[in-house]
């Protein structure tokens, strides 16, 4: 008997650093600085997972995990892009360099990360450097392998979950 009084105290205390990290909503997991959560549709039909964080200087990196496949999203206030435009950029992640171009809207651009080489050194680098005609963004990149993995994770168990029809094959 008291080792049952004694294991639910020791549970406890385990397991409050996990919902103090949740925030209470269970729909959002942190690792490390990445926020990892499932978007829905307003139908409640599953759209895609997300990781984002923001870093001191106000820019917010969001990697998307949907059936297209992952991209990456930039965010400042403080930017005036041209709606529409592309523009090239190099994106660095250790020794590996991507040449690609970003599409922007007034504050954010956006590209799908297309490159396989390039998506393994992310998981694997300190920091994603991104390299525009006017200046080199540095985005840190702790915990990426971890928060990347269940970015995944994330989205496949997210995809499989939203069959409901029990008649129905499910989609490959």
């Amino acid at each position: 008997m008291k080792s049952r009084v004694l294991f639910l105290p020791v549970v406890l205390l385990f397991s409050a650093p996990v919902l103090a990290q949740s925030g209470g909503d269970e729909k959002s997991v942190l690792i490390g600085p990445w926020r990892i959560e499932a978007s829905f549709t307003k139908e409640q039909k599953f759209d895609r997972c997300t990781m984002s964080r923001t870093v001191d200087n106000g820019l917010e990196s969001r990697f998307a995990r949907d059936q297209a496949g992952t991209s990456l999203t930039l965010t400042s206030p403080r930017w005036k892009l041209d709606n529409g435009k592309t523009y090239p950029v190099e994106f660095a992640a250790g020794s590996l360099v991507w040449k690609t171009d970003v599409t922007a809207t007034a504050d954010t651009v956006r590209v799908a990360l297309t490159d396989d080489r390039f998506n393994k050194a992310i998981r694997n680098a300190n920091r994603l450097e991104v390299r525009g005609a006017g200046a080199t963004l540095r985005i840190p990149l702790d915990k990426s392998s971890a928060a990347l993995a269940r970015l995944e994770r994330c989205y496949e168990t997210n995809r499989n979950a939203s069959e409901t029809n029990p008649f129905v094959a499910p989609k490959p």
